[in-house]
Parts: C-alpha cells; sequence; structure tokens
C-alpha cells in the first residue's frame, strides 16, 4: 500500500457539515446540513458565493447543475430551480420549484429534459418521478414503480449508462433497482438486482462496471455484461461505505467512509492500494475524481465541516 499524501487544500466552515457535491468546469457547489449551498473555485480556492441559503435550515440533499441551471434538492420539501442572473451582483434566482414528499435521504438528478426525483405510491411502493425541466408545470409529474413491495426506502441515485438512459436506484433492503427511459420519455423498471441484506447507500458506475456501497462490508463490484458480482473488503471499523467514484482510467475505485477515512482500491485484484485516515473525522459525503483535463484532482466533501483535496497520481 502506497504512502499517504496530504490534502493539496482544505476549505473550512462548512455550516453544519456537507451533505453533497457537485462539480461544473472550474467550480464546486457544496450543501449543506443546514440549508446553504455555497461556490468554491477550484482555481482561486475561495469560497466564491452564497448560491441560496434556506430560511427554514433544511438540509440540502443534493445538488445538480445543468444548463446554466442549479437544481437544489432540499430534503423533504422540493427541487428548486436557481439561476445565475446577469447582472453585475451575480446572484441566483429561482425559477422553478417541484415539490417532493420523500422524507429519505435519496436524492435526485437530471438527465437531458427530467428531473428525477423518488416518492411513492398510495401503496406505499417506492416510485421514480419525473418532470420536464424545460416546461413551466412545476407539480406536474409521472411516475413508475421501483420495487414490488411496500416501505422499502430508495437510499441513492445515480446515471448509469447515460447513452441507455439507465437510472441505477440503490434501496434500503439492499437490492439494486434499474430503470430505463422508452423513446416516449417514461422510465420502466427493468429489474431488481439482490446485492445482500444491508442498504445500500451510495452506487458509482463506469463503461462496465457499476460499484455499490453499503451500510457494512463489502464494497460490490458488478460487472454490466452478465451482472456477476465481486466483493471488496474493508475493516468493519469504519463503518458504512458513504460515497463513491472510480477514477477517470476505470482501473482504481474511491471510497469515501462513514469514519471519515477514504481508500482507493484496485479494481482488478480488489485490494486496498492507498488509505487517507487522517484528514477528516466525520462522513465523508460526496466524492469527485475529475478527469485528467482537470489534473486528476480529487475532491472530498464531509460531515466534518470541511472540503479536501487530492492529488493522489
Amino acid at each position: 500500500m502506497s504512502k499517504a499524501p496530504q490534502p493539496l487544500f482544505t476549505f473550512f466552515g462548512v455550516d453544519g457539515g456537507a451533505t453533497c457535491s457537485c462539480v461544473h468546469e472550474d467550480h464546486l457547489f457544496v450543501g449543506s446540513q443546514k440549508g446553504v449551498v455555497n461556490r468554491y473555485g477550484l482555481d482561486s480556492k475561495i469560497n466564491e458565493q452564497v448560491v441560496y441559503d434556506d430560511e427554514e435550515d433544511r438540509r440540502i440533499q443534493s445538488v445538480e447543475y445543468s444548463k446554466s441551471h442549479l437544481f437544489v434538492h432540499i430534503r423533504s420539501f422540493a427541487v428548486i430551480q436557481l439561476k445565475e442572473s446577469e447582472d453585475s451582483n451575480g446572484t441566483w434566482q429561482i425559477v422553478k420549484t417541484v415539490e417532493v414528499d420523500h422524507i429519505g435521504f435519496c436524492n435526485s438528478l437530471i438527465l437531458g429534459p427530467q428531473l428525477l426525483f423518488v416518492s411513492a405510491d398510495p401503496r406505499r411502493v417506492p416510485t421514480l418521478c419525473w418532470n420536464n425541466i424545460e416546461e413551466n408545470k412545476k407539480n406536474e409529474y409521472k411516475c413508475t414503480q421501483i420495487q414490488d413491495k411496500p416501505d422499502i426506502t430508495p437510499m441513492c441515485m445515480i446515471i448509469g449508462d447515460k447513452e441507455e438512459n439507465e437510472v441505477l436506484i440503490g434501496m434500503e433492503d439492499g437490492q439494486l433497482s434499474i430503470c430505463y427511459r422508452d423513446e416516449e420519455g417514461a422510465f420502466k423498471l427493468q429489474g431488481l438486482e439482490p446485492l445482500g441484506r444491508e442498504p445500500i447507500f451510495c452506487i458509482a458506475s463506469s463503461s462496465k462496471f457499476v460499484a455499490a456501497g453499503c451500510a457494512r462490508s463489502p464494497i460490490y463490484l458488478i460487472e454490466k455484461v452478465d451482472l456477476s458480482k465481486k466483493e471488496i473488503h474493508y475493516p468493519p471499523d469504519s463503518a458504512g461505505c458513504s460515497a463513491i467514484t472510480f477514477s477517470p482510467n476505470e482501473k482504481q475505485i474511491l471510497a469515501g467512509f462513514w469514519d471519515g477515512t477514504i481508500r482507493v482500491f484496485s479494481r482488478q485484484r480488489l485490494n486496498v492500494l492507498l488509505a487517507l485516515t487522517s484528514s477528516h473525522s466525520a462522513t465523508i459525503s460526496s466524492l469527485h475524481w475529475l478527469p485528467p483535463e482537470k489534473g486528476e484532482l480529487v475532491i472530498a466533501t464531509s460531515s466534518d465541516s470541511t472540503i479536501t483535496m487530492w492529488k493522489l497520481k
């Protein structure tokens, strides 16, 4: 195992701790436990702007940037669509609010012209819902079931194969819901893939693999071609896996844990290549491993109110 490097830079003071993030060009948008979204400069290394500040200090569940708009998911309330004004102040204006009733911690997503989020039908069976972000219809959306049983909570959601319009949803019962969008823009459940008994807290997708982190070891590595599974084990004292992503070359898996540690695993050998154990003291809430044109910078946000930037190669 390689010797652990030190972070290139650390941002301090994320109010209440960081809960989510997204990267757009040279900016990092970070949501917090107390309802604040800040924009950080990856080059300037400063907190450049408060983009949104929730009046009721509600948790920011996810942030997504798409076509000059920022989509801020406020837990148990709504997804708000923000657009930066063209005046010199650079303030962000709310252009649309889509109410959501999901009380869990599953994020929302943007796939093409659609906002995706989870809910439940009258029988309490979990559903995937979608709303056209280009239409001014705030609370008109359609839904499809993503489970065959009631009271199973969706925990996380990602875009799998973007060209195939695939959406992967990690469930509380350890199953992976696999959905696809048809030519008419409607989503349908294609299958449920059981991974284990523990809730799935994070998912990552590459061209050939899916990685899923759960409330306990192991991390599951699934081959897309045949859905065969391998297991990546980690120390039990790290508790659950809270964030996961692939390296740009897809040969490594970067995972963050509830105890604040971060590990790099070999996708081929399934072993630990590098462990970062001393820079964060609480849950890693999100991870990014940027492409070569961005210097392959690694970014980690944590509920300990800090953000770290790393160079691992």
